[in-house]
């Protein structure tokens, strides 16, 4: 179908004048991926990403202005959580000091990988060059299809910013071609997924295999025909748009890329589901990609009682998160939440639902509910990032160890007394706060020997306690 590039990473800048990202104070990193036929046994995977530059911290030096974002990503091939692929890349950038101001743009960047078929988690971390605590973390999964050799079948719907022709090539220009270009297009992806103010017009991009392989023994002139069908549909299920065409089979695969408006959809999550069907076997197949709309001025598709909360929702963080991102926050957010929320949260089904709740969440909790950054919340997840990187343990997070979880509630200990290799003695740590009840202290042992240190005794009140805990560091107890 089209020859796969495999960039470490290019970056371009698009105007994405949402209002909600026009004023970003904190790094936000969004990702997005599309699968495509490579070979018999694997599928090529493009993973996309950007963040607002207007997030970053710039140092000045000789007359520019420099900074730049640290990218970790991760691969894991699920249900082992085996690490199959693991990226480090650092993203410069650099102003005259006369440029005042980033504008409102975004960076995007892309990488390319060969996959076998099968299910992957997918982990981004990203760090500020210049601010370790302005950073963000994204948790995902991926499901990577294994696409037929003979069957009608299409690859993943890529939702883009721009699509545009690509000057044709020449012997020179091939090396210097964008690694955005497919099949002579070039091929700007949308990794945040949203749309509206700012960037109503919706791209999409879908590769479309096997259409001349049929499982019919005599041809018929419906057998050259094809019939593409698109709807735009809403979070209850209603149909705003759709389009449906008619298209010669001219080879055995095809792209189809075409263009939806958004100006006139009101703020909500949509799906966006594009089918194929051959109209002489009846072959179908088909994909889809959920979006999100920002435009303030039309309001919410849902009722008008709900429609001031929700536009707030979806001109807040969560507007680009999916449903598995939102269950992972929930998650990592249990420790503060009340049985009651925990009840509620476990009902709700569908990420419109959840988008809600956990922006009302987070709102309870704003001590600065002047500000537009919840103070509280940032502070709780880059607890959350800090335990993940420093006190993970095997498949298990570090935000769901004891220490992650003494960390992301009390913040970083005042004093650490290790003892990593006692003679005759389990590892284990006492971290010491000072300003917490007159002094408090936590006791953590590894008593499997895998560096997994569980909490066995603590003078805060509330904790678990045990006068006896050193008993735990004899080997063999």
């Amino acid at each position: 179908m089209v020859a796969r590039k495999f960039p470490a990473i290019v970056l371009l800048s698009f105007v994405f004048a949402l209002a909600m990202a026009a004023n970003a104070q904190k790094l936000r990193i969004s990702y997005d991926y599309a699968s495509f036929v490579y070979d018999s046994t694997s599928s090529y995977v493009e993973l996309y990403y950007s963040f607002d530059r207007n997030s970053l911290r710039l140092s000045s030096l000789n007359g520019r202005q420099s900074g730049g974002v640290l990218i970790n990503l991760s691969l894991y091939r699920l249900p082992s959580d085996s690490l199959v692929k693991r990226n480090l890349i650092k993203v410069p950038i650099s102003l005259q000091d006369s440029s005042t101001s980033f504008s409102a743009h975004n960076l995007v960047g892309l990488m390319g990988f060969v996959l076998l078929p099968g299910r992957y988690r997918i982990r981004v971390h990203a760090v500020d060059i210049n601010d370790s605590t302005n950073l963000d973390s994204l948790n995902g999964t991926m499901e990577i299809p294994r696409f037929s050799q003979t069957l009608l079948s299409s690859s993943d719907v890529e939702l883009c910013a721009m699509i545009s022709s690509a000057p044709q090539s020449t012997d020179s220009s091939q090396s210097e071609r964008s690694v955005f270009y497919k099949n002579t297009l070039n091929v700007i992806p949308n990794p945040s997924g949203m749309y509206g103010a700012g960037l109503p017009i919706i791209y999409y991009y879908v590769e479309i295999y096997n259409l001349l392989k049929t499982d019919r023994q005599e041809a018929s002139p419906a057998d050259s025909f094809y019939i593409i069908d698109y709807r735009v549909i809403d979070s209850f299920g209603r149909v705003h748009k759709s389009s449906e065409k008619i298209k010669h089979k001219f080879a055995n695969s095809a792209v189809e890329v075409g263009t939806i408006n958004a100006s006139n959809l009101k703020t909500g999550t949509y799906t966006f589901a594009f089918s194929v069907r051959d109209s002489g076997s009846n072959a179908f197949t088909s994909t889809s990609k959920r979006f999100f709309v920002y435009n303030p001025g039309l309001g919410s598709p849902v009722s008008d009682s709900g429609a001031e909360a929700r536009v707030s929702v979806m001109s807040s963080e969560f507007a680009g998160m999916t449903e598995a991102q939102i269950d992972q926050e929930f998650q990592e957010a249990r420790y503060i939440a009340t049985n009651n929320e925990i009840s509620q949260y476990n009902k709700l089904t569908g990420a419109e639902a959840k988008r809600v709740f956990i922006y009302d969440f987070w709102k309870k909790r704003n001590t600065t509910p002047v500000s537009q950054v919840n103070s509280y919340r940032q502070t709780y997840m880059e607890r959350v990032a800090y335990a993940n990187t420093h006190f993970g343990v095997g498949r298990n997070e570090g935000w769901n160890t004891d220490r992650g979880r003494v960390y992301i509630l009390y913040g970083p200990p005042d004093e650490i007394d290790r003892h990593p290799n006692e003679t005759d003695s389990r590892p284990y740590e006492i971290w010491y706060y000072n300003s917490i009840e007159g002094g408090v202290n936590f006791v953590f042992i590894d008593r499997t020997g895998f560096g997994d240190y569980t909490l066995v005794n603590s003078t805060k009140r509330g904790e678990i306690h045990d006068d006896d805990w050193q008993r735990y560091l004899t080997v063999g107890r």
